[in-house]
């Protein structure tokens, strides 16, 4: 008798342990190929409560200047889901980069959490010349750009498209995912003319890049 009432107030007096709040994150390493033309890239990294308490983030840290994250709220309630956005600007930056978040939360004892960011900024693709052009009333023949993958890199030309209909381009495939010639040849070469190309490919995967070529009746 003794021993159970004992053991009650021992469980009486030790402190209560909260339901611990807990937030879980989606994907919380990414990585992405670039090319400097974009200037800049957007990460969003989506997390969830699963605990049973609300979370407040009380801190984004980044590992450098050029990245910026940026949060709609603080607080978020058990079953709450939110989106950490980074940010990060290239600058004269080229070759492989990794950027670091670290979240920093309310949870007791919990450690930051290292959001991470890896990316490949770099050109797979050569391109000469990327302008052609004629002078008035000189001879309207064909004239070429060529463009070439980088070894190991493959890219794929999905089309190519004018801006204007008298200076037409052609997309002529060499070998696929490596090298390829646009041809661009005037209706005539009687006026000036004005012209974009728009070269449409499959990199990177997640958002496809469209190069612009000019050609010019001067």
């Amino acid at each position: 008798m003794h021993f159970r009432l004992f053991v009650c107030l021992v469980a009486l007096l030790l402190p209560t342990v909260p339901g611990r709040a807990q937030l879980k994150w989606d994907n919380p390493a990414q990585q992405f190929q670039r090319t400097p033309a974009d200037e800049g890239i957007e990460a969003f990294y989506t997390f969830r409560n699963v605990g049973k308490l609300p979370v407040t983030i009380t801190g984004l840290r980044a590992s450098c200047g050029c990245t910026t994250p940026h949060l709609e709220k603080k607080t978020y309630a058990p079953g709450e889901t939110g989106t950490v956005t980074a940010r990060f600007v290239f600058g004269d930056r080229k070759g492989p980069q990794h950027k670091t978040i670290e979240v920093s939360t309310d949870e007791e004892g919990a450690p930051p959490v290292v959001l991470d960011l890896r990316v490949l900024i770099h050109d797979p693709l050569s391109i000469e010349p990327t302008l052609v052009y004629w002078k008035r009333g000189e001879p309207g023949e064909a004239k070429t750009m060529q463009l070439t993958a980088e070894a190991g890199q493959p890219v794929r030309i999905k089309n190519v498209i004018s801006s204007n209909p008298r200076l037409p381009a052609k997309l002529v495939t060499v070998k696929a995912g490596e090298s390829y010639v646009v041809s661009v040849k005037p209706a005539d070469t009687a006026q000036k003319e004005v012209g974009e190309i728009f070269v449409l490919t499959d990199f990177p995967a997640d958002a496809p890049r469209t190069y612009i070529l000019q050609a010019r009746v001067k």
